[in-house]
């Protein structure tokens, strides 16, 4: 991840008030890296979309930018798609 990520307070600030989280996530990336554009996440990653492991990648990213568990986060909409939404159990 580059050193220009956003920050933890600045990713809980993003919080709705069911402690879901907005993405989009583009996958197939050349490089990864995570921003904040238009009060949503965009996370781009290298993974492929494939068999899951697009969303793997999607939460071992937002777990370690938030310093929490991965068993901490869940996807709540958006399985196949580019827009998701996830909860984060505290």
């Amino acid at each position: 991840m580059s050193a220009d990520a956003p920050t933890k307070d600045a990713i809980i600030a993003l919080l709705s008030a069911k402690e879901e989280l907005s993405l989009r996530v583009v996958p197939g990336a050349r490089v990864e890296r995570t921003a904040i554009e238009n009060g949503i996440l965009k996370i781009w990653l290298r993974t492929a979309p494939e068999d899951g492991k697009a969303n793997k990648a999607v939460l071992a990213i937002l777990a370690k930018l938030l310093g929490i568990s991965v068993s901490q986060l869940e996807i709540t909409h958006g399985q196949i798609a580019r827009d998701k939404r996830v909860r984060v159990k505290a």
